[in-house]
């Protein structure tokens, strides 16, 4: 028996120790995140996984030259796989092949070497060496293109000297570029930092000491222009003192306020994204929420300078959402653009990576500081290594092999490149990305729907799944999947495509009910405009519904409406107490009864909250004009104006049901048609309410609106005591029952 027992925990032991290495082997020393709408961040599957660290034994330095990669800066990787370093602490540029190792190159005489770059013979035959590059950047540049000979060109940043050396393929000089002459840019300004070529040849520079922008260079090497400069915010203070300042005073002082970028690369279409690590944290941080780019640290601009990045998710895209600031705050140091649109930015600040589709969607964030695999210390810049371009090109449908390198520069670690895979769960994202660019939306459909297997919190899937529904007619499934994802602008498109279907499938019965909506409220209204006139000739007191019936001659007669309602006791409390219910209703239903297009979250309030919400400035109205009115000769009472204040904000129930069946009908575009209908009721009340203290208190117009004011001012003193009086209430029950318990626990 106990032979056998011994047998069962050997073989379970054995089990867990296979089994249990399992996990371990998919475990990273990091998480893998996204934001939800509320701006929480949601644990997804791991997205790249760290499969090797290249050091520079590993490249193969220390056979070379003992020399060690020293303050490396920049990572590069052109369309071959190859890689480029700007090992600035060594004076040179190293190039690895697409297994990370030096190569050798063979020389115009027969010969081989190392592909390393460092000194050079200028056109002038004079010996250059490279000093302190910090940027570099390789451009496919075709000399010829009927005959397709695309020759790579490397650029450069030579930092020290202040100028860029643009090298061939074979890392063999070609040209120098130099500070060029213009009276808009001093060679002061002019210290690249980092570069980049689009498909025309444009040079683009990114200068440390350069506060106008991006430098943009023609192709020869011409000076061009400033493009994308930073906003410049100032205080009222500044501003102020700005006045007083001489042209020279303005100048420096845009120096100081305003920010340069930090880092640059170029899309396939010529596109250019810039990052910057120097903006306000607060502005920063507030601009992920507005979504709008003034304060953003990463922007995408056009040939002129224009900003076009797209901003359609839940925030802006500038890395972490939910933080402390400003020690939390993102700081991006670096750009790089991965497959099917897709772009991820490097915050050195948590060594971290967010990864956006082209739609400025968050595919995934992962990463953390320390000093395992994957981890980061000192992360200085990334790039994305594609190493079958080739065979992608001449077989669309080969699977595209890429990995996400990026550079460490600290010395504990060696200076190391640690490179990324992706995992099944990122390709899979990709494969959604590359369907729907593909207009192959079944099988976009598909990829999304395997990607929600893996992570039924993420958001953009159903988005993908809504726009693929979208894209093939399909637009009332397209609004409900969008819906879980609280998507508003494909779903607004969806919905405007299901209206016109129904609009022309029922146009007869649309158009007849809205006639006859029309004609029974010219009916009702007419009826109205009798019975108030019957009324007025009758002798007596009047009924319930007479009095609210008359708010019907009212709202459209103010001041003889409002006569009569004080003098003919054409009104009563009970039916302005009635009015302010229906307000309430009205009020509670328009927060309620939203169109999800206007309401994504399905947010609302309490019935108690719509009622406090209209109720208390309606009393507080009426208490704060009884009090001062009183004091200068008005003849309303309390009565009176309650009566008065209720019969006036009649129109917003109108406006409030109107509002609320629009945003039923209407799509996102329309929202301010829809706002519109609400300032009429608002502005209507307000009109009422101050023609009918002019009225109630026999008051001119001049004396009335200063009461008006002096009755605002009087809500808020009676808030503000009212609030300091609640406090030291809640302060004093807190002090009594403290101290009750402290007595209980003595006895």
């Amino acid at each position: 028996m106990k032979s056998k027992i011994a047998k069962i925990l050997i073989l379970s032991l054995t089990l867990i120790m296979i089994f249990g290495s399992i996990p371990a082997l998919a475990y990273e020393s990091y998480e893998t995140y996204t934001y939800s709408i509320d701006g929480k961040a949601v644990s997804s599957p791991t997205a790249y996984s760290a499969s090797d660290m290249i050091s520079s034994n590993s490249i193969g330095l220390s056979d070379l030259d003992g020399k060690a990669l020293k303050d490396t800066t920049d990572i590069f990787a052109d369309s071959r796989g190859n890689v480029y370093l700007a090992d600035k602490g060594n004076n040179r540029i190293v190039i690895l092949d697409k297994y990370y190792k030096v190569m050798d190159v063979d020389t115009a005489d027969g010969g081989t070497k190392k592909s390393i770059i460092s000194t050079y013979v200028d056109e002038y035959g004079v010996t250059n060496t490279l000093n302190t590059p910090e940027g570099v950047y390789v451009s496919d540049y075709d000399p010829d293109p009927e005959k397709n000979t695309v020759l790579p060109l490397i650029y450069v940043c030579d930092t020290g000297n202040k100028r860029v050396v643009v090298f061939d393929g074979n890392y063999d000089y070609v040209r120098t570029i130099n500070c060029p002459t213009s009276p808009l840019i001093t060679s002061e300004k002019f210290v690249p930092n980092s570069i980049a070529v689009d498909k025309y040849g444009r040079i683009f520079i990114v200068s440390y000491a350069c506060h106008e922008g991006v430098i943009v260079l023609a192709n020869d090497g011409t000076f061009t222009g400033f493009i994308g400069a930073q906003k410049v915010t100032y205080s009222v203070i500044q501003m102020l003192w700005r006045r007083f300042q001489s042209e020279e005073q303005r100048a420096a002082s845009n120096k100081n306020i305003s920010v340069s970028y930090n880092n640059i690369t170029v899309d396939s279409d010529g596109f250019i994204y810039v990052t910057s690590d120097k903006i306000d944290e607060e502005k920063q941080q507030a601009n992920i929420k507005t979504k709008l780019p003034d304060y953003s640290p990463v922007k995408k601009l056009n040939s002129t300078g224009a900003q076009i990045l797209k901003r359609n998710g839940f925030f802006d895209p500038g890395g972490e959402v939910d933080v402390f600031y400003p020690q939390d705050v993102s700081k991006i140091n670096d750009v790089a653009l991965g497959p099917e649109g897709s772009w991820t930015i490097l915050d050195y600040a948590h060594s971290k990576f967010f990864t956006y589709d082209q739609n400025g969607n968050l595919l995934f964030a992962f990463g953390t500081k320390g000093s395992q695999l994957g981890n980061g210390v000192n992360l200085k810049a990334i790039t994305y290594q594609f190493v079958n371009n080739a065979e992608v090109a001449a077989n669309p449908d080969a699977k595209p092999e890429y990995y996400l390198l990026a550079l460490d520069n600290t010395a504990t670690n060696g200076y190391t490149i640690t490179v990324y895979s992706p995992s099944d769960y990122c390709e899979k994202i990709i494969s959604a990305l590359k369907n729907h660019n593909e207009h192959n939306y079944d099988q976009a459909i598909d990829d999304w729907q395997e990607v929600l297997t893996r992570n039924n919190n993420f958001d953009l899937a159903y988005i993908g799944i809504g726009k693929a529904l979208y894209s093939q007619g399909k637009y009332e499934e397209a609004q409900e999947v969008l819906k879980n994802a609280y998507e508003v602008d494909y779903a607004s498109k969806a919905f405007k495509e299901a209206r016109k279907e129904v609009i022309s499938k029922w146009i007869l019965v649309i158009l007849a009910g809205g006639i006859i909506l029309v004609v029974l409220l010219v009916k009702f209204l007419g009826y109205a405009k009798r019975k108030n006139k019957a009324t007025a000739l009758k002798v007596g007191k009047r009924t319930y519904g007479e009095e609210l019936l008359y708010v019907f001659h009212l709202v459209f007669h103010p001041f003889d409406g409002f006569w009569d309602l004080k003098h003919e006791r054409r009104g009563s409390v009970r039916a302005a107490s009635t009015l302010l219910l229906i307000t309430i209703v009205t009020f509670f239903y328009n927060s309620i009864g939203k169109g999800y297009l206007f309401n994504p979250r399905g947010s609302n309030m309490s019935i108690l909250m719509a009622a406090l919400s209209i109720s208390l400035p309606v009393l507080l109205w009426a208490v704060s004009n009884w009090c001062l009115t009183t004091l200068f000769e008005g003849e309303g009472s309390f009565r009176d104006i309650y009566i008065a204040t209720c019969y006036s904000i009649a129109p917003l129930s109108l406006t409030f049901v109107i509002a609320t069946i629009m945003t039923n009908v209407m799509t996102i575009d329309q929202q301010k048609m829809v706002t519109l209908v609400i300032a009429i009721g608002l502005v209507w009340s307000a009109l009422l309410i101050f023609f009918g203290m002019v009225v109630t208190h026999d008051y001119s117009i001049g004396k009335n609106f200063i009461t008006t004011i002096g009755t605002l001012v009087a809500m808020l003193v009676i808030m503000f005591v009212a609030l300091l009086f609640s406090s030291l209430l809640l302060k004093m029950v807190s002090f009594v029952t403290g101290l009750g318990k402290e007595i209980l626990n003595r006895v």
